[in-house]
């Protein structure tokens, strides 16, 4: 489905950048400034802004309508520039993972101001990849932003619901990656575009930052990291959570295509199809030679993370301590799940989430075992992110969704024995967020240094594809 709702006409290219080496003054010049950021956008407040700039500019800008999500919700393009070079801005593609959208909402007003900010581009901004999931994490959206907060309204679809991860590929023979709606309207644009660059923006709640490329070389690489520095968000420490993504750079991984990572789960004896679900935007664009950029980001800091003085645990152990936190995990919410079989409507999608992430958790604890130098000794950072990112986060993004699915059902049934599984696991939820409280709260990192990191390595990438460079 195709919809365009204003046509914009063509305009002479923007200023280019030429040549060689892209300078950091003009990136951060381009971006401009970024004020005070309290909340990030909802799905209709995103749309509501990209509403009026078209409305505004309506010889620059026009708004596409690609297809529906599942839900109803229009999946929409927003285009600005009339560059021969298609670049395009994924948002939202996991919906617990908002900075993106404040990031688009930005460079969009950046680039109705000043088409000196489009780099001699054509670019396309996907507001929201899935509304349908963003809609559901939106109550947290405004504050208060808590690591208690966010876990309380958080929600996470499984694999074979993320967008992103659904694109049709090809693995040993067999078709696999079943298209969503809303991957369906990525791939569209993709096969109309022919993109040179995706830039795909992603957040965790907690960590460090770090960036994924399909190339590049150390200029670019470092130019990344220093962004992470400027805003003063540390490098994350730690192996990569793509399976067997290879390190360019501290801060800098190469993102693997489906095939090489499903042969590496599938080596560890694990179902590679139900941990991945597909191909993802990589694969699908690999056709067009399409360069990818993945910004990864946190939204809470300790300094603890970046401290690379040897610790007290050998990697191995650290790691064998992740994996039995993961099954232990697993266990409380299954035997939840189990205490209410046949009781629970199988209609929430909190439940598919729960029951999909309770099923993976085994996975993921063969895969953090399986990583590489097991009898090293495991730097500070590395001991503090083993306990307070990788374990806490999934902890809290589990329990969250499971006390969302308890409080759902008791509102739609009414049964005493939901009330007394929502209040047994509300106290071992409470628990779970009371470590992370006391002992790693983390500090968060204003809005607006996040924006400006997406922003910034977002033109970085831009520059240098107009200048002929690797990315």
């Amino acid at each position: 489905m195709l919809v365009t709702r204003r046509r914009r006409r063509e305009k002479g290219p923007g200023r280019q950048r030429e040549g060689g080496a892209v300078r950091a003054g003009d990136i951060t010049g381009l971006v401009g400034p970024i004020g005070r950021i309290e909340a990030f956008p909802t799905v209709d407040e995103l749309d509501e802004f990209a509403d009026a700039l078209a409305a505004d500019h309506p010889d620059r800008i026009s708004i596409t309508q690609l297809g529906r999500s599942r839900g109803g919700d229009p999946i929409r393009e927003v285009t600005v520039g009339s560059g021969a070079q298609h670049i395009l801005v994924f948002g939202n593609p996991h919906p617990n993972e908002p900075i993106g959208m404040a990031t688009i909402r930005h460079l969009l007003g950046r680039m109705a101001a000043d088409e000196a900010v489009t780099v001699g581009a054509t670019w396309h901004f996907l507001l929201c990849v899935d509304p349908d999931g963003t809609r559901l994490n939106e109550g947290w959206f405004a504050g208060p932003h808590t690591r208690t907060g966010v876990a309380r309204g958080f929600y996470r679809p499984p694999a074979a619901e993320q967008p992103e991860w659904c694109f049709p590929a090809e693995w040993r023979g067999r078709r696999v990656g079943v298209p969503l709606p809303e991957t369906k309207a990525m791939m569209s644009l993709i096969d109309r575009t022919r993109p040179a660059l995706i830039a795909s923006l992603h957040n965790a709640e907690f960590g460090g930052g770090f960036f994924y490329t399909t190339g590049g070389d150390p200029e670019y690489w470092t130019a990344l990291t220093a962004l992470l520095a400027a805003a003063e968000v540390p490098i994350y420490q730690g192996e990569p959570d793509a399976p067997g993504a290879r390190t360019l750079a501290p801060g800098v991984f190469e993102l693997p295509p489906f095939d090489a990572m499903a042969d590496l789960l599938a080596a560890q004896g694990l179902d590679s199809v139900a941990a991945l679900g597909g191909g993802g935007c990589r694969d699908y664009a690999a056709r067009y030679g399409t360069a990818i950029l993945v910004c990864e980001l946190p939204l809470w800091v300790d300094p603890r993370i970046g401290d690379g003085s040897a610790g007290d645990r050998v990697l191995g152990d650290l790691l064998d301590a992740t994996a039995a936190d993961y099954r232990a995990m697993a266990e409380v919410a299954a035997e939840v799940l189990a205490r209410l079989d046949g009781r629970l409507s199988g209609r929430s999608p909190f439940e598919r989430s729960v029951r999909a992430l309770v099923a993976g958790l085994p996975g993921l604890a063969v895969s953090r075992q399986a990583v590489p130098e097991r009898n090293r000794i495991a730097t500070r950072g590395e001991i503090f992110v083993e306990r307070y990112d990788w374990t806490a986060m999934l902890r809290l993004r589990l329990g969250g969704m499971l006390l969302r699915l308890l409080e759902e059902e008791y509102a739609r049934d009414g049964a005493p024995v939901l009330a007394v599984e929502r209040d047994r696991f509300a106290a071992v939820f409470q628990q779970w967020c009371a470590d992370v409280e006391q002992n790693a709260p983390g500090a968060v990192v204003p809005l607006n240094r996040l924006v400006r990191i997406q922003a910034e390595a977002i033109l970085l990438a831009a520059m240098r594809v107009r200048a002929g460079l690797a990315v």
